[in-house]
């Protein structure tokens, strides 16, 4: 018969975290989600057990410092009395906000939920309290149309924005319960959207040499210089960095000599990877070297105004040059990356390694940029099952 023990961390406040496990076999099989466990003689239960939602010791550890944090400031009551009843949506997304910051978030993904609850918050009733938000609130928050011009109804959203908005009300919701703001989830019965998310249109080789030779003419025609764009455009195609990753790139991130550059993620502030640069991409980098007024650890891209590129303009600015050069796609900031991916899966790069040097998943890859290549496919079965292949193999044999 398998034996029950527990696994016990203690925290600085005499509280600790635990997770059952069974013996079996003479192996620990461990069960459950780590909890909080809190003591006090007199509440009732005098022991409370709150669940951490999560099975890594490091990150239940981190959540239980926050909650006892949070005790001692008289914020969480792990009974769930008065401390942690009316907190409103405007205070409960302020302490979410400042506990993704604390958790690392890059700065991007952190403002741009900042953004969405403000949305939302904005979209209840006026003074509303966390443990008051109803599923009906949630489902018109996030099928309503994107804001129109003079006050009217925009576009419907489509169905990536949507899965957007509801990935970032459940983790918000996790996060209420967690801390004890509520005791419902009013996303748990929320269907995801379903319906295919905006088209991805790639640039290939000749419509951004069309692209390029229409930035040309117009600077020609309207007496300025394009260059941030011309570059822009030709160091995204040659690298599939992410926009935010190209956009906050700077020289101490460059190594010119090697022909390679140290990327910061725009998912978690901390991670980095590194990136090998080639060709076209190469030499944007060297030229805007050569032109650098100082040493300092400037941006490598500035806009036209001689700031950082806003990527708000930039998809507009794109996708309007592709019209001008008549390229019928929707051409954004992401095609760029996009265009990357999909030359280097049609030109043989094996999946682990492209999802490497993107810093993503293979699982992605296979979904936005792994384009089938029948001229591609066709050869791989004429290596293995060809005639040659099949005359070499009897040879041998």
């Amino acid at each position: 018969m398998a034996q029950t023990s527990t696994y016990r961390a203690e925290l600085p406040d005499g509280s600790r975290i635990e997770r059952s496990y069974r013996v079996e076999e003479g192996k620990k099989v461990p069960r459950g989600n780590w909890q909080w466990v809190v003591y006090d003689p007199d509440r009732r239960p005098s022991r409370k057990r709150v669940n951490l939602r999560t099975k890594d010791k490091a990150a239940a550890m981190s959540r239980a410092l926050e909650h006892a944090r949070d005790r001692s400031l008289g914020t969480f009551d792990p009974w769930g009395q008065a401390a942690s009843t009316g907190v409103s949506v405007t205070e409960a997304a302020a302490a979410y906000i400042a506990s993704q910051k604390r958790a690392g978030r890059a700065e991007g993904t952190v403002n741009s939920a900042e953004r969405l609850l403000s949305a939302f918050e904005r979209s209840l009733p006026a003074g509303c309290n966390v443990a008051h938000v109803e599923p009906m609130h949630v489902e018109r928050f996030v099928s309503a149309p994107k804001p129109g011009k003079e006050g009217k109804p925009g576009p419907p959203k489509s169905a990536g924005t949507r899965r957007r908005y509801r990935a970032v009300l459940r983790h918000f919701f996790a996060f209420c319960q967690r801390r004890g703001y509520t005791r419902t989830d009013p996303t748990a019965d929320l269907e995801a959207p379903t319906g295919r998310a905006n088209r991805r249109d790639h640039v290939t080789e000749a419509e951004a040499a069309k692209m390029l030779r229409t930035l040309d003419a117009a600077e020609v025609l309207d007496g300025r210089s394009y260059g941030w764009l011309r570059d822009w455009l030709v160091f995204g195609m040659g690298t599939g960095l992410r926009p935010g990753e190209q956009a906050g790139l700077r020289w101490s991130d460059v190594r010119l000599s090697e022909g390679a550059l140290r990327v910061r993620g725009t998912k978690t502030s901390s991670s980095a990877r590194p990136v090998p640069v080639a060709g076209d991409a190469l030499a944007v980098l060297r030229q805007r070297s050569e032109a650098r007024a100082d040493e300092s650890d400037s941006l490598v891209f500035v806009g036209s105004r001689g700031g950082a590129v806003e990527m708000r303009h930039l998809s507009k600015r794109l996708n309007a040059l592709a019209e001008s050069a008549k390229v019928k796609k929707n051409v954004t900031a992401y095609s760029l990356r996009h265009s990357y991916g999909t030359r280097m899966a049609a030109a043989g790069v094996p999946l682990l390694d492209l999802a490497r040097i993107m810093g993503t998943s293979v699982a992605m890859i296979e979904r936005h940029y792994g384009h089938y290549c029948p001229e591609r496919g066709a050869a791989h079965v004429l290596r293995v099952f060809g005639t040659e292949a099949m005359a070499s193999t009897s040879t041998s044999v």
